[in-house]
């Protein structure tokens, strides 16, 4: 677990992420780096944040939205958006480094 705090659009914790450590291949930059394309594609979440003029969705005033809602890993199921969004209402209210201190906390339940 990394002591940095950088976190997507959409409320993942990339300095925590395996793809993001290197931990597992690919690896990846994250999405601000990469501009919303990924190893795994092109992420739509990413452009919606790019065209409502936010850095993250929780500073949308469409959030929580269907794209966001429907963008999940499939191996997390659509529960996880809800998961993640309650992440993304925090991160707007009280930043990042308190957002990941919070995501860390639930991870280890």
């Amino acid at each position: 677990m990394s002591d940095s705090v950088e976190i997507s659009g959409c409320g993942i914790l990339c300095s925590d992420c395996e793809f993001h450590t290197g931990e597992r291949q690919p690896q990846c930059p994250g999405c601000n780096t990469v501009k919303g394309k990924p190893f795994w594609g092109t992420c739509n979440v990413y452009s919606c944040i790019q065209d409502h003029g936010v850095d993250q969705c929780g500073k949308c005033q469409e959030f929580p939205c269907d794209t966001f809602i429907n963008a999940y890993d499939p191996s997390q199921g659509p529960e996880s958006a809800l998961t993640r969004a309650g992440g993304v209402a925090y991160r707007a209210k009280h930043g990042d480094k308190k957002t990941a201190e919070l995501l860390r906390k639930v991870s280890k339940t």
